[in-house]
């Protein structure tokens, strides 16, 4: 193949000398002696640069397709990135850039492999469709499929992975691999799969923010049917466990409980229930009843509350004698044990009192443990305790 030298000039705006100014020329067509020729070569597509001198001048020595009467497609780049094409003429040995860009301009029908200037003028541009498995000049990604490509190594930064056809990914390594945002944040998560969550930097811990707005947006969710749903442990010590086993659900607690506040429960089993400062019903828990006057103190009454206060009577009963009445109760069962405290009215201490429990009711006996009759309206405090024969 024959070659050029491609001489030019360069000046700014002003007409002054451009100095120091890198020009790009990439030949954009393969090219190859006609059948008079040598034949022995390929020139493939590639590029050379050139660069001006102080005065604005430069050259660059470029291979045109001799003797075979197809036209050499190049493209420059000049410093300010604009681009231009040209075709270098059969038998120039000397030409300006100038004269090129202006009276040598391709035309598309007689330049070699019109595919290939299109496919060029298309990368040239930064214009039409172009898949990873047809650049011919990009590096190792170059032999790979489009849809199969493996990168080692490099950078990417600015680029949105998934914006237009979101998938899952994966991050796989023969021994592990770990992902790292720099104490960054990860958001617009929908589910995390993991084996461990653990913290960062011990001295700061791990700090797990419930900040849902709504009722019911807050939850820990555990599997149905496990005898150990879910058990928080130091070491092989269980301090808290929850047993989610049909028809056996409940919580173990494994260590000392200590509530500083008023706790409110439907019914607590445990071994031992031991207070500090107080046992016993909260507000709420009471209530106060009067007998009437239809049977005397042997009159019934109805209180349906665990504890409170009963007004008798204020009958006469006579000396070393006792008188039953029936407390209609929904919250005594049978084998309940009631306890009873005469708290004022007559003399304290003149009446003892015992009761027998069964299911919603007790009967009550009074009895007066003097020598002499009393006609006292008495009030006694009781309240139920729960127990049972085996």
């Amino acid at each position: 193949m024959a070659s050029t030298t491609v001489n030019f000039n360069l000046k700014n705006a002003g007409y002054a000398n451009f100095a120091n100014q890198t020009l790009t020329f990439t030949l954009l067509s393969a090219g190859a002696e006609a059948s008079s020729g040598t034949q022995d070569y390929v020139v493939l597509p590639g590029t050379v640069t050139a660069t001006s001198d102080a005065n604005g001048d430069g050259s660059v020595t470029l291979f045109r397709n001799g003797q075979s009467g197809i036209d050499s497609l190049y493209e420059v780049v000049f410093p300010n990135r604009e681009r231009a094409k040209f075709i270098i003429p059969s038998g120039s040995s000397t030409i300006e850039l100038a004269t090129l860009i202006v009276d040598n301009v391709p035309s598309g029908s007689s330049t070699q492999q019109s595919s290939v200037y299109d496919k060029a003028i298309q990368r040239a541009n930064h214009t039409g469709t172009q898949t990873l498995s047809t650049i011919s000049d990009a590096g190792t990604i170059a032999s790979q499929n489009s849809n199969a490509v493996n990168i080692d190594g490099g950078a990417i930064d600015g680029a949105v992975i998934g914006a237009n056809s979101a998938a899952a990914g994966t991050f796989a390594a023969v021994t592990s691999t770990s992902i790292s945002v720099s104490d960054g944040n990860i958001t617009n998560v929908g589910d995390i799969n993991c084996d461990t969550i653990s913290a960062d930097d011990a001295s700061t811990g791990l700090n797990v923010v419930f900040d849902g707005t709504d009722t019911g947006d807050n939850k820990i969710t555990l599997t149905d049917n496990l005898a150990n749903a879910l058990d928080i442990t130091e070491s092989t010590n269980s301090y808290l466990k929850f047993t989610t086993t049909d028809s056996g659900e409940k919580v173990v607690i494994g260590k000392d409980l200590d509530i500083s506040g008023t706790t409110t429960a439907a019914a607590v089993t445990g071994t031992n229930i031991l207070a500090t400062a107080t046992l016993g019903y909260t507000t709420g828990s009471g209530g106060a009843v009067t007998q009437g006057a239809g049977s005397g103190k042997g009159t019934t009454v109805e209180l349906n509350k665990a504890t409170g206060q009963i007004t008798l009577n204020n009958a006469s009963l006579a000396g070393n004698t006792g008188v039953t009445f029936t407390l209609t109760n929904s919250a005594i069962a049978a084998n309940d044990i009631l306890v009873f405290n005469h708290v004022s009215g007559g003399t304290i201490g003149a009446y003892n009192f015992n009761a027998v429990a069964s299911g919603g009711s007790a009967v009550v006996t009074v009895r007066n443990i003097t020598s002499g009759a009393l006609a006292d309206a008495i009030v006694i405090s009781f309240a139920v305790i729960k127990a049972v024969t085996s």
